[in-house]
Protein backbone atom coordinates (compact mmCIF):
# COMPACT_ATOMS: atom_id res chain seq x y z
CA UNK A 1 0.00 0.00 0.00
CA UNK A 2 1.61 3.74 -1.11
CA UNK A 3 1.39 6.33 1.15
CA UNK A 4 -0.80 8.39 -0.25
CA UNK A 5 -3.56 5.26 0.01
CA UNK A 6 -2.72 4.98 3.70
CA UNK A 7 -3.63 8.47 3.53
CA UNK A 8 -7.13 7.96 2.15
CA UNK A 9 -7.65 4.78 4.40
CA UNK A 10 -6.68 6.82 7.23
CA UNK A 11 -9.47 9.82 6.35
CA UNK A 12 -12.12 7.27 5.43
CA UNK A 13 -11.83 5.81 9.58
CA UNK A 14 -11.31 8.97 10.82
CA UNK A 15 -15.10 10.06 8.54
CA UNK A 16 -16.60 6.55 9.53
CA UNK A 17 -15.46 7.30 13.31
CA UNK A 18 -16.76 10.70 13.68
CA UNK A 19 -20.28 9.25 12.15
CA UNK A 20 -20.05 6.68 14.57
CA UNK A 21 -19.79 9.23 17.54
CA UNK A 22 -21.99 11.45 16.12
CA UNK A 23 -24.79 9.01 15.61
CA UNK A 24 -24.73 8.30 18.86
CA UNK A 25 -24.79 11.87 20.37
CA UNK A 26 -28.39 12.05 18.54
CA UNK A 27 -29.26 8.84 19.58
CA UNK A 28 -28.68 9.88 23.46
CA UNK A 29 -30.13 13.56 22.71
CA UNK A 30 -33.83 11.50 21.92
CA UNK A 31 -33.78 9.12 24.48
CA UNK A 32 -33.15 11.55 27.31
CA UNK A 33 -36.31 11.38 29.76
CA UNK A 34 -37.56 14.20 31.17
CA UNK A 35 -38.08 14.25 34.73
CA UNK A 36 -39.98 17.36 37.15
CA UNK A 37 -36.34 17.74 38.08
CA UNK A 38 -34.89 18.04 34.69
CA UNK A 39 -36.13 21.44 33.30
CA UNK A 40 -38.28 19.30 31.45
CA UNK A 41 -41.72 21.78 32.49
CA UNK A 42 -39.97 25.09 30.76
CA UNK A 43 -41.45 23.16 27.55
CA UNK A 44 -44.73 25.28 27.08
CA UNK A 45 -46.34 21.48 25.26
CA UNK A 46 -45.35 19.82 28.40
CA UNK A 47 -47.04 21.71 30.32
CA UNK A 48 -50.15 22.05 28.30
CA UNK A 49 -50.39 18.54 28.53
CA UNK A 50 -49.46 18.07 32.28
CA UNK A 51 -52.41 20.80 33.34
CA UNK A 52 -54.57 18.55 30.76
CA UNK A 53 -53.97 15.23 32.57
CA UNK A 54 -54.43 17.13 35.76
CA UNK A 55 -57.69 18.59 34.74
CA UNK A 56 -58.80 15.11 33.41
CA UNK A 57 -58.25 13.81 36.88
CA UNK A 58 -60.49 16.34 38.16
CA UNK A 59 -63.18 15.73 36.00
CA UNK A 60 -63.10 12.02 36.44
CA UNK A 61 -63.41 11.97 40.11
CA UNK A 62 -66.56 14.63 39.96
CA UNK A 63 -67.79 12.65 37.30
CA UNK A 64 -68.37 9.61 39.51
CA UNK A 65 -69.36 11.74 42.83
CA UNK A 66 -66.09 11.14 45.00
CA UNK A 67 -64.79 15.02 44.94
CA UNK A 68 -67.48 16.14 46.51
CA UNK A 69 -67.48 13.49 48.61
CA UNK A 70 -63.55 14.15 49.54
CA UNK A 71 -64.45 17.82 49.68
CA UNK A 72 -67.29 16.82 52.33
CA UNK A 73 -65.23 14.58 54.38
CA UNK A 74 -63.80 17.14 57.33
CA UNK A 75 -63.71 15.33 60.54
CA UNK A 76 -64.84 18.42 62.51
CA UNK A 77 -61.41 18.66 64.50
CA UNK A 78 -59.10 20.86 62.31
CA UNK A 79 -58.86 18.57 60.05
CA UNK A 80 -59.93 15.44 57.52
CA UNK A 81 -61.24 11.85 58.27
CA UNK A 82 -58.12 9.62 57.76
CA UNK A 83 -55.31 12.00 57.26
CA UNK A 84 -51.96 10.60 58.49
CA UNK A 85 -51.77 13.56 60.99
CA UNK A 86 -49.31 15.73 59.08
CA UNK A 87 -50.29 19.48 58.79
CA UNK A 88 -50.89 21.80 56.18
CA UNK A 89 -49.96 25.71 55.74
CA UNK A 90 -53.16 26.56 57.13
CA UNK A 91 -53.13 24.29 60.29
CA UNK A 92 -55.17 21.47 59.76
CA UNK A 93 -54.08 17.92 59.37
CA UNK A 94 -53.87 16.69 55.23
CA UNK A 95 -53.29 13.73 53.76
CA UNK A 96 -49.98 12.17 52.88
CA UNK A 97 -50.01 11.29 49.02
CA UNK A 98 -50.51 7.31 49.40
CA UNK A 99 -53.32 8.08 52.04
CA UNK A 100 -55.41 10.30 49.63
CA UNK A 101 -54.81 7.84 46.65
CA UNK A 102 -56.80 5.61 49.08
CA UNK A 103 -59.43 7.89 50.21
CA UNK A 104 -60.02 9.21 47.23
CA UNK A 105 -60.27 8.91 43.20
CA UNK A 106 -58.80 12.04 42.77
CA UNK A 107 -55.50 11.10 45.00
CA UNK A 108 -55.43 7.49 43.35
CA UNK A 109 -55.26 9.31 39.52
CA UNK A 110 -52.40 11.42 40.44
CA UNK A 111 -50.23 8.98 42.21
CA UNK A 112 -51.02 6.83 39.82
CA UNK A 113 -50.25 9.19 36.59
CA UNK A 114 -47.96 11.57 38.33
CA UNK A 115 -46.35 10.73 41.76
CA UNK A 116 -44.94 7.03 40.43
CA UNK A 117 -43.41 9.28 37.98
CA UNK A 118 -41.74 11.33 40.37
CA UNK A 119 -43.99 14.64 40.60
CA UNK A 120 -44.99 16.74 43.53
CA UNK A 121 -48.11 17.74 43.90
CA UNK A 122 -50.61 19.95 46.54
CA UNK A 123 -54.22 19.55 46.51
CA UNK A 124 -55.97 23.06 47.90
CA UNK A 125 -59.74 24.19 48.77
CA UNK A 126 -60.02 27.58 47.93
CA UNK A 127 -64.07 29.24 49.23
CA UNK A 128 -65.36 32.09 50.82
CA UNK A 129 -66.54 32.37 54.14
CA UNK A 130 -70.09 33.95 55.64
CA UNK A 131 -68.17 37.50 55.39
CA UNK A 132 -67.04 37.18 52.03
CA UNK A 133 -63.33 36.50 52.48
CA UNK A 134 -61.14 34.07 50.66
CA UNK A 135 -60.33 31.45 52.42
CA UNK A 136 -57.65 28.08 52.09
CA UNK A 137 -57.78 24.27 53.24
CA UNK A 138 -55.47 22.14 52.17
CA UNK A 139 -55.85 18.50 51.49
CA UNK A 140 -52.47 16.99 50.32
CA UNK A 141 -49.39 18.98 51.23
CA UNK A 142 -45.42 18.23 49.54
CA UNK A 143 -44.13 21.49 49.56
CA UNK A 144 -43.55 24.41 48.39
CA UNK A 145 -44.05 24.31 44.59
CA UNK A 146 -41.17 24.99 41.84
CA UNK A 147 -41.64 28.02 39.86
CA UNK A 148 -42.44 26.13 36.85
CA UNK A 149 -45.53 24.44 38.27
CA UNK A 150 -48.38 23.48 36.95
CA UNK A 151 -52.15 24.24 38.35
CA UNK A 152 -55.54 22.93 37.36
CA UNK A 153 -58.43 23.47 39.43
CA UNK A 154 -62.54 22.39 38.91
CA UNK A 155 -65.68 24.08 41.07
CA UNK A 156 -67.46 21.80 43.24
CA UNK A 157 -71.28 23.01 44.21
CA UNK A 158 -71.92 22.08 48.02
CA UNK A 159 -75.61 22.14 49.01
CA UNK A 160 -77.46 22.12 52.55
CA UNK A 161 -78.73 18.66 51.90
CA UNK A 162 -75.15 17.24 51.04
CA UNK A 163 -73.88 15.13 54.21
CA UNK A 164 -70.77 15.32 55.73
CA UNK A 165 -69.97 12.96 58.46
CA UNK A 166 -73.35 12.21 60.05
CA UNK A 167 -75.21 15.32 59.51
CA UNK A 168 -76.18 17.34 56.66
CA UNK A 169 -74.47 20.33 55.86
CA UNK A 170 -77.29 22.74 57.11
CA UNK A 171 -76.88 20.99 60.33
CA UNK A 172 -73.16 22.10 60.75
CA UNK A 173 -74.12 26.32 60.79
CA UNK A 174 -75.04 26.12 64.41
CA UNK A 175 -72.62 23.43 65.42
CA UNK A 176 -69.27 25.73 63.93
CA UNK A 177 -67.20 22.40 63.47
CA UNK A 178 -66.52 21.94 59.89
CA UNK A 179 -63.98 23.03 57.38
CA UNK A 180 -66.40 24.90 54.74
CA UNK A 181 -68.53 27.46 56.16
CA UNK A 182 -71.84 28.83 54.87
CA UNK A 183 -71.43 31.53 52.02
CA UNK A 184 -74.71 31.63 50.69
CA UNK A 185 -77.83 32.63 51.75
CA UNK A 186 -79.71 30.42 49.30
CA UNK A 187 -81.96 27.61 51.03
CA UNK A 188 -80.64 24.97 48.93
CA UNK A 189 -76.86 26.07 47.87
CA UNK A 190 -74.18 26.18 50.72
CA UNK A 191 -70.99 27.19 49.33
CA UNK A 192 -69.21 26.74 46.11
CA UNK A 193 -65.42 24.78 46.85
CA UNK A 194 -62.51 25.19 43.98
CA UNK A 195 -60.56 21.74 44.14
CA UNK A 196 -56.83 23.03 42.74
CA UNK A 197 -54.40 20.32 42.23
CA UNK A 198 -50.60 21.78 41.91
CA UNK A 199 -47.69 19.98 39.73
CA UNK A 200 -43.99 20.36 39.89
Amino acid sequence: MTGSERGQAFTLEGFIGAMVVLMAVLFALQAVVLTPTSGGLADRSIQSQVQQEAQDALVVSDQDGNLSETVRNWDGEGGFNETDGQTGPEGNQTYSAENFGNVSTLGDILNQSFAERGWSYNVELHYTNETGSHETRTLVYQGSPSSDAVTASYTVTLYETQEAGSKQLRNYDEDNDWSIPRSSDSDMLYNVVEVRVTLW
